[in-house]
């Protein structure tokens, strides 16, 4: 609660001594200082159940210290309010985390620096964890199970010299968490290196090789993983592929093989239509699933999303649909 209240205070202070106002934008408070957030609501039907959750309540600042050095802080909520609409219960928890807390060190095009707790930089999905900047209400399974989703450490990046609008990541964490109980995957080793091109105005591709170890368990893991992305404003095409390979201390190595394809068509610049295929299998829990995904999006504004999905799962009872609400302030 004591980040709730200074989440609070520091909004206050933005609403009395703030700039102008923008939707999306934050309160700018003063120099090197900005303030914002996000919420997003969720309402789901699974078989004969109906929920409601206001998931995400967030709030942000963030800044420019100078030239060289920039900052972001993120404190978050999941499952802030949650009632079964079907049995009348209601649960939430209102205990705010760090989802992100990093320093910029901004250095040169081909060497920067980034530490502290931040988004682990591989592929597309991952490095956009706002619910209202994505373009469906789900994330593919692949985004959530294969690779710890945020690291506490460093990342050295920019662009490789030589080679034409490539940028690379080499990225590092031998310490917990921030905030160990906020992390999809705890670990206290997580190394990696990503790479990403533009191959043309449309085109664009990567792939990244990493390796971590469980908090709990010692599982070592290592993963490869490729990313491929067409986009030419109208339509949007984009896959994420990944194999990794798990030693647990009791038993032998095992694999785990994910990906998704989603094709996106913008109708217009409010609405657009979206197709997911997902497959998921791991060899040593046995779970498979292959998952298809239809939704559509509105955005009255950019900061402002109303999204619509069905999904169908090879696993029994999974089916559900989605919808959401989130805005971004």
């Amino acid at each position: 609660m004591r980040l709730y209240a200074l989440g609070l205070s520091v909004l206050l202070a933005a609403a009395l001594h703030a700039q102008p106002y923008a939707l999306g934008q934050g309160y700018h408070v003063g120099e090197g200082l900005n303030v914002g957030g996000y919420f997003s609501s969720e309402f789901e039907m699974k078989g004969s159940q109906e929920t409601f959750t206001l998931d995400d309540v967030a709030f942000m600042a963030y800044g420019d210290i100078n030239p060289m050095f920039s900052y972001l802080a993120e404190f978050e909520s999941v499952g802030f309010y949650h009632k079964n609409l079907s049995t009348g219960d209601e649960s939430g928890d209102r205990k705010f985390h760090i989802e992100r807390l990093y320093g910029d060190l901004w250095l040169a095009d081909a060497y920067n620096i980034r530490f502290g707790k931040q988004i682990t930089p591989v592929g597309y999905w991952n490095k956009e964890p706002i619910n209202v900047l994505r373009d469906s209400t789900s994330s593919p399974l692949y985004s959530k199970l294969l690779f710890p989703k945020f690291l506490t450490g460093i990342d050295i990046h920019g662009y490789v010299p030589g080679i034409e609008a490539a940028q690379y990541h080499l990225f590092g964490q031998s310490n917990r968490d921030f905030d160990p109980g906020y992390i999809n995957i705890p670990n206290t080793h997580f190394f990696g290196l990503a790479f990403e091109k533009e191959i043309s105005n449309d085109w664009s591709g990567g792939g990244s090789v990493g390796e971590y170890i469980t908090a709990v368990g010692d599982q070592r893991t290592r993963f490869v993983q490729a990313n491929l992305k067409y986009d030419d404003s109208t339509w949007q095409v984009m896959g994420e592929a990944l194999i990794a390979k798990s030693n647990y201390t009791h038993d032998s190595d095992d694999y785990t093989l994910s990906g998704y394809a989603q094709g996106m068509y913008r109708y217009t610049s409010q609405h657009a239509f979206i197709g997911r295929a997902e497959h998921f299998k791991d060899h040593y829990t046995r779970y498979e699933d292959n998952i298809a995904v239809v939704g559509y999006s509105y955005r009255p504004l950019y900061p402002v999303s109303l999204k619509g999905e069905y999904q169908w799962h090879s696993q029994n009872d999974e089916d559900r649909a989605l919808f959401s609400f989130s805005v971004l302030f």
